[in-house]
């Protein structure tokens, strides 16, 4: 058990359903994330931990740097230490620029960056299970010619593929409405890589259009009984924007198939002429985006 000799926690950064998040700061001035909860509510932190390590170091994926359990005030709390994402998360981008990203050139390096993540967690035999903007995380980088990298967290629903769902839970998918393939509604089912390539086709259409996948002729955003009304009894697919490329139109068609055979992995993905290096341009406003959103490079533990 640790006594915090060499951190401590700062400011609070954002709450989730397993605990709080903070940003970790260490004697030596480095910082890191410290994920928090309760000894006795931290399953799920202890999971993520564990398929952290499984995928391994590697530069698509968030950092995991250990863990450790302190006391505090008579109570244990478990800390896990992640990398810092000092840009916040995509969800964040999306809203500092106005609600959407203003030009697709942009949607197509985020996509790739986003596509590289899952290639590295779907090597490993790991479904993400909740790949949504606010589990893509932004750091400072120049790895892709930008001032900014996006790399998958959050694993805390994450399973391992071909696991089956819980036949006891009507509607065992745990993840986020919006972001739910159509699969992901029925009685019986495994977990499969596919899932997450439905999710990977709506992230982009948010990151396009800014507005909610599944919404109601008011415009308004559906609740998660009406979209999982439409997933499980109706052909209803999301709407592709008119004005989207030729290319970006194809490439959501391989991502946004109700029948998960017929979409394409992520590896398959990456050949796509949407992602193709060759095609990822107009990445002027990713070279903004640091002092759009008033942050400041900083080192990471």
């Amino acid at each position: 058990m640790g006594s915090r000799s060499t951190w401590s926690r700062s400011k609070h950064l954002g709450k989730g359903s397993y605990g709080s998040v903070f940003l970790g700061l260490h004697k030596n001035g480095t910082m890191f994330a410290v994920k928090t909860a309760k000894l006795e509510n931290s399953n799920s932190l202890v999971k993520e931990k564990k398929i952290l390590k499984h995928i391994g170091n590697s530069p698509e994926i968030v950092r995991y740097y250990g863990d450790e359990i302190t006391i505090e005030k008579g109570i244990q709390y478990y800390n896990l230490f992640l990398e810092y994402a000092s840009y916040g998360d995509l969800l964040k981008l999306i809203n500092k620029v106005g609600g959407r990203i203003p030009k697709e050139g942009p949607v197509q390096v985020f996509t790739r960056m986003i596509l590289d993540s899952l290639c590295c967690i779907h090597a490993k035999g790991i479904v993400h299970c909740d790949i949504k903007p606010e589990n893509i995380l932004v750091f400072s980088s120049d790895r892709y010619g930008c001032r900014c990298q996006l790399k998958i967290a959050d694993f805390g629903l994450a399973k391992e593929a071909s696991e089956a769902a819980l036949e006891s839970k009507k509607y065992a998918f745990c993840g986020t409405p919006d972001y739910m393939p159509p699969e992901s509604v029925a009685l019986f089912y495994k977990y499969e890589t596919s899932m997450d390539i439905w999710s990977l086709g709506c992230v982009v259409l948010v990151m396009f259009t800014g507005k909610s996948i599944w919404s109601g002729t008011d415009g308004k955003p559906l609740d998660r009984e009406e979209i999982i009304q439409i997933l499980a009894s109706t052909e209803t697919m999301p709407e592709i924007p008119k004005e989207m490329s030729e290319t970006g139109k194809d490439f959501l068609g391989k991502c946004l198939q109700r029948d998960p055979s017929k979409r394409w992995s992520a590896q398959k993905l990456l050949d796509h002429p949407y992602v193709s290096p060759f095609s990822l341009r107009n990445i002027e406003f990713l070279k903004e985006y640091p002092t759009a959103v008033g942050v400041k490079r900083s080192r990471s533990y």
